[in-house]
Protein backbone atom coordinates (compact mmCIF):
# COMPACT_ATOMS: atom_id res chain seq x y z
CA UNK A 1 0.00 0.00 0.00
CA UNK A 2 1.40 3.17 -0.69
CA UNK A 3 2.00 5.30 2.15
CA UNK A 4 -0.07 8.57 1.61
CA UNK A 5 -2.90 5.93 1.08
CA UNK A 6 -2.29 4.59 4.25
CA UNK A 7 -1.95 7.53 6.40
CA UNK A 8 -5.39 8.66 5.34
CA UNK A 9 -6.96 5.23 5.98
CA UNK A 10 -5.08 4.96 9.56
CA UNK A 11 -6.63 8.50 10.36
CA UNK A 12 -10.01 9.37 8.64
CA UNK A 13 -10.60 11.24 11.87
CA UNK A 14 -7.57 13.24 11.70
CA UNK A 15 -6.54 13.81 7.82
CA UNK A 16 -8.46 15.53 5.23
CA UNK A 17 -6.14 15.46 2.55
CA UNK A 18 -2.27 13.86 2.13
CA UNK A 19 -1.20 15.37 -1.54
CA UNK A 20 2.52 15.38 -2.80
CA UNK A 21 5.20 13.03 -4.46
CA UNK A 22 7.96 10.89 -3.55
CA UNK A 23 9.85 13.71 -2.42
CA UNK A 24 7.77 15.23 0.35
CA UNK A 25 4.04 15.08 1.24
CA UNK A 26 1.50 17.39 1.91
CA UNK A 27 -0.89 16.28 5.18
CA UNK A 28 -3.93 18.58 6.09
CA UNK A 29 -5.28 18.31 8.95
CA UNK A 30 -8.64 18.98 11.01
CA UNK A 31 -8.99 22.27 12.83
CA UNK A 32 -9.51 20.67 16.33
CA UNK A 33 -6.43 18.21 15.90
CA UNK A 34 -3.33 18.27 18.39
CA UNK A 35 -0.18 18.62 16.02
CA UNK A 36 2.33 17.77 18.17
CA UNK A 37 0.45 14.42 19.60
CA UNK A 38 -0.52 13.26 16.04
CA UNK A 39 3.75 14.17 14.95
CA UNK A 40 4.10 11.40 17.78
CA UNK A 41 2.10 8.81 16.81
CA UNK A 42 3.16 8.94 13.06
CA UNK A 43 6.66 8.65 14.85
CA UNK A 44 6.24 5.52 16.64
CA UNK A 45 3.86 4.23 13.99
CA UNK A 46 6.21 4.35 11.35
CA UNK A 47 9.69 4.33 12.90
CA UNK A 48 11.02 1.69 10.67
CA UNK A 49 10.03 2.54 7.17
CA UNK A 50 12.16 1.61 4.32
CA UNK A 51 12.49 4.93 2.51
CA UNK A 52 12.56 8.56 4.29
CA UNK A 53 9.35 10.55 4.21
CA UNK A 54 9.26 14.17 4.86
CA UNK A 55 5.69 15.29 5.71
CA UNK A 56 4.66 19.00 5.85
CA UNK A 57 1.73 19.16 8.02
CA UNK A 58 -0.99 21.82 8.49
CA UNK A 59 -4.40 22.91 10.28
CA UNK A 60 -7.02 23.51 7.33
CA UNK A 61 -7.52 26.88 8.44
CA UNK A 62 -3.92 27.90 9.18
CA UNK A 63 -1.11 28.91 7.28
CA UNK A 64 1.56 27.64 8.88
CA UNK A 65 3.59 23.96 8.53
CA UNK A 66 5.45 21.94 10.75
CA UNK A 67 7.97 19.64 9.16
CA UNK A 68 8.10 15.98 10.40
CA UNK A 69 10.92 13.35 8.44
CA UNK A 70 10.36 10.02 9.04
CA UNK A 71 13.04 7.62 9.06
Amino acid sequence: MEFPHELREHYPDKIIEVRGNADALTVILKAGVDIEKFKNELKKKYAHLDDQQILFIKHEDKQDFEKLILN
